[in-house]
C-alpha cells in the first residue's frame, strides 16, 4: 500500500507543532491536520507563558525530563532566532513559617531534576529582589522565564511549512482505521488520509482520537481563570505561592507587553463540544468575575499593597488533566499504544515548556519504525 504521509500529526496546538516541524525536518513526509482554522487557538494560547524551570515534578518523570530539557531549548531558540522572550527568574514564596518545609521539597526536587540556577532565599533576599512581596522565606529558580507563545508558534509553523510539510486546517478527525501496516483518518469535510505512522497531539480531544482505535483514557478539563493587574507594580519577576496538590497558586507574572497577571485558579468543568469562544464569538465559558475576590484575597497575602479594584477580568484557560480532583500526580502519557499510533495524552502543564523537547522524544520513537 502507498501512504500519503510517513507521519500525520493529529493537532496543531504547540506540542501538535513542535513534534511535525521535528518530523518534517528529519525529512520524514509530514501531515499536521487541525480542527480549527489555524493553529494553536486553543489551550496553547490561553497560559500564562512560563518557561517553567522543573521543580515540580517527581525526579524521572516525562514532565520532570521534558520539561529541563524544554527549557534549556526554549531558551536557545528564542537566543538564536530572535524570537520574544525574557529570563525574569521566579521566586516560590512562603508566606506562612509551615511552608518552607515544602520550599525544601521543592529545592530537593530540582536538584535532583537538574535544575540550574535554583538556590533557599530568607526573607531578607526576597526584600532586596522584590521589595513589596512579604513572606518568610523564598525559592529562586534563575532559569525560569517568560516568552511570546503566539510568536514562538509561527516559528515552529513556518519551519514545518519550510521542511515541506503540509497542514490542513477545518478538517476535524471523526474516523480512524487501520490499514495495511498503517492508518487511515477520516474527516468531517469528507477527506481521508492514509499515513505509516500516526501521532495524537489533540490536546483538549486527545481521549476522543485515541478511543477512535479503542484505547480508552480520561482526560478532565480544568478551567483556570485570569486577572489583570490594573496598578503599576514594580515586579518584574513571577512570584509563585507554595503548590497545592492539584495546581501551582494563583501566582503574578509578568507580561511581555508590560503589566501583571495573576492566576490561574482551577475549576473542574463538564467538557463540551467548543471550549473557546468561536469565530462568531460564541463559547460555553467565561471568566468569572465573582473570583475577584478570592484572587484578592489570594495575592493579599504575599503583596499587601494591593487593592482589590486593582483586578479586572482577563482570559481563562482549560488543560487536559489525567488528574482528576482528589488524584495524586500523573504523569504525561507519550507511548507507543498499537503499532505505529503514538499517543500523546495528559500534556497540561510543562507542556508548553516541554514542547521542543517533546518533538525531539518523538522523533526518536518514530525512528524505529521509518
Amino acid at each position: 500500500m502507498e501512504y500519503d504521509f510517513d507521519v500525520l500529526v493529529i493537532g496543531a496546538g504547540v506540542v501538535g507543532l513542535a513534534v511535525a516541524r521535528e518530523l518534517a525536518e528529519a525529512l520524514y513526509t509530514t501531515g499536521l491536520l487541525e480542527k480549527n482554522s489555524r493553529y494553536g487557538l486553543e489551550t496553547s494560547s490561553r497560559n500564562s507563558e512560563v518557561i517553567h524551570s522543573g521543580i515540580h515534578y517527581p525526579p524521572g518523570s516525562l514532565k520532570a525530563r521534558m520539561c529541563v530539557e524544554g527549557n534549556r531549548l526554549i531558551y536557545e531558540i528564542c537566543e538564536k532566532y530572535n524570537l520574544i522572550y525574557k529570563k525574569t527568574g521566579k521566586i516560590t514564596l512562603a508566606v506562612e513559617t509551615e511552608e518552607i518545609k515544602t520550599l525544601e521539597e521543592l529545592y530537593n526536587t530540582g536538584i535532583a531534576n537538574g535544575v540550574d540556577e535554583i538556590k533557599m532565599l530568607d526573607a531578607e533576599d526576597v526584600r532586596r529582589m522584590a521589595p513589596q512581596v512579604v513572606c518568610k522565606a523564598g525559592l529562586y529558580t534563575g532559569t525560569t522565564g517568560i516568552f511570546n507563545v503566539h510568536n514562538f508558534m509561527d516559528f515552529l509553523y513556518h519551519r514545518f511549512i519550510n521542511a515541506d510539510g503540509m497542514a490542513g486546517f477545518k478538517e476535524k478527525v471523526v474516523r480512524i482505521e487501520k490499514g495495511g501496516d498503517g492508518y487511515l483518518v477520516f474527516t468531517e469535510e469528507g477527506e481521508r488520509y492514509s499515513t505509516r505512522i500516526l501521532v495524537n497531539c489533540a490536546g483538549l480531544f486527545a481521549d476522543r482520537i485515541a478511543e477512535m482505535l479503542g484505547i480508552n483514557y480520561n482526560i478532565y478539563w480544568a478551567k483556570g481563570d485570569y486577572f489583570s493587574i490594573n496598578r503599576n507594580f514594580p515586579v518584574d519577576i513571577l512570584l509563585y505561592p507554595v503548590p497545592g496538590r492539584t495546581s501551582l497558586g494563583i501566582h503574578l507574572t509578568p507580561k511581555i507587553g508590560g503589566g501583571l497577571r495573576a492566576g490561574p485558579d482551577i475549576e473542574y468543568v463538564e467538557k463540551k463540544e467548543q471550549p473557546y469562544p468561536d469565530e462568531k464569538g460564541a463559547g460555553y465559558y467565561k471568566v468569572d468575575e465573582g473570583k475577584k475576590g478570592f484572587f484578592y484575597s489570594e495575592v493579599k497575602r504575599y503583596l499587601p499593597e494591593v487593592r482589590e479594584d486593582d483586578f479586572s477580568p482577563e482570559m481563562y484557560g482549560i488543560r487536559a488533566k489525567l488528574q482528576g480532583p482528589e488524584d495524586g500526580f500523573k504523569d504525561f502519557v507519550i507511548k507507543e499504544e498499537t503499532p505505529g499510533f503514538i499517543n500523546l495524552t495528559g500534556i497540561e502543564s510543562p507542556g508548553l515548556t516541554s514542547s521542543v523537547a517533546i518533538g525531539r522524544y518523538v522523533k526518536e520513537m518514530v525512528k524505529k519504525f521509518l
